[in-house]
């Protein structure tokens, strides 16, 4: 029987201890086969109730590797090309423009799908731009498709495809997933990831609030307080984030971390994604055309960007995932981790928002752990 006790005494002593991380939860999985499943601490702000394994967590950008996911699957049905401009899916996008000397210019280089999954569009994550809260104000109830139009009403950072920055790409991501499949964004992963995989308790709307996890936030380093149930990130009532929105608990975003692991297919013997499809995905991508190929990474170094997904280029740090690791993580700490090489995944969730200024590259470690145990 492996023996995860290193892993444990991290999150015990150091995360939850020295840190103050009040609860977590962690699954890995091998070929479909649970290895390991432990909660810690306490699920409540008074500090009273432990974590049971049954709470829901905000993933926040842990959406994203879903949202990519769902891009994906359309390229391979041949719906969808990484090179379409984003104005075949989004009309609204034929408009986007550079500001240069205060004068309205468009863009040399046409904004393409591509530029969405790897971060390089020329958007940015400022969310109280005017035209974003005035399609919000005058439509409370706007969709997924109306309220990303509102994006290109704002200029441009840069040339797409001239650099990498963070930004609300995979938002649009998810708005072009709605347009070209012809039905809502969470209906699509209904359908094609979350039923086919056995995914019950994921989704945009938070359907159970008392299974909610205290949401907590880093205000100062290591200092933490209570942080309230909100997700700013939902822009209007009926608006789903594909870069932020997603609502799940460790069991069932463990399940699509697993399929991932092993060639796109799931415990349920359902496939997402083909192999080589999940290649490309965590194939480094900025190098290839990017002039500032800027990229920084929350779990730690070594990691270059694919389609949408952090990956392992370079382990001369002693890093213990092999190349091709790859995976994301959210903003209130969600980590999701996926070795197709050795079909293991891990998913590990926490509720504390500005976590890096907490516990900074706190997942590595988590990372290099498992495979320690595993003797890989």
């Amino acid at each position: 029987m492996t023996d995860f006790s290193k892993v444990i005494n991290y999150i015990e002593e150091t995360l939850c201890g020295s840190f103050g991380v009040p609860g977590c939860d962690i699954q890995i999985m091998r070929a479909h086969e649970v290895l390991f499943r432990k909660t810690f601490g306490t699920r409540d702000y008074a500090g009273e109730t432990p974590v049971s394994g049954n709470e829901l967590y905000f993933l926040y950008s842990c959406t994203k590797v879903m949202t990519c996911t769902a891009a994906l699957q359309l390229v391979e049905r041949g719906v969808l090309g990484l090179d379409d401009p984003v104005s075949r899916w989004i009309p609204a996008y034929e408009n986007v423009f550079l500001l240069c000397d205060d004068e309205r210019k468009a863009p040399e280089n046409t904004m393409t799908v591509r530029h969405l999954f790897t971060m390089t569009a020329g958007l940015d994550y400022d969310m109280q731009k005017e035209p974003i809260l005035c399609a919000a104000g005058e439509n409370p109830e706007a969709g997924t498709v109306e309220m990303v139009a509102s994006f290109a009403k704002s200029p441009l950072c840069f040339e797409p495809g001239e650099r990498f920055q963070y930004s609300l790409c995979h938002d649009v991501l998810a708005a072009v997933v709605e347009a070209a499949s012809g039905v809502k964004f969470s209906e699509y992963l209904k359908q094609n990831i979350l039923e086919p995989l056995g995914i019950t308790r994921t989704g945009f709307e938070l359907t159970d609030p008392d299974a909610l996890m205290a949401q907590f936030e880093c205000y100062e380093p290591g200092r933490i307080r209570e942080f309230g149930v909100k997700n700013e990130f939902k822009l209007s009532e009926n608006y789903e984030s594909g870069g932020a929105g997603l609502i799940s608990c460790v069991e069932d975003y463990s399940l699509f971390a697993d399929a991932l692991a092993n060639g796109g297919v799931g415990a349920t013997g359902k496939r997402i994604l083909r192999p080589e499809t999940i290649d490309l995905m965590r194939s480094e991508q900025l190098s290839a055309f990017t002039k500032d190929p800027a990229f920084s990474c929350a779990a730690g170094p070594g990691y270059g960007y694919g389609l949408g997904v952090r990956t392992m280029i370079d382990r001369s740090q002693g890093q213990r995932s092999p190349i091709g690791e790859f995976g994301w993580d959210g903003a209130a700490g969600a980590y999701i981790m996926i070795d197709p090489e050795n079909q293991l995944s891990i998913f590990f969730a926490m509720h504390v928002r500005g976590w890096p200024s907490l516990i900074g590259c706190g997942h590595a470690p988590i990372r290099d752990l498992t495979y320690e145990a595993l003797g890989l």
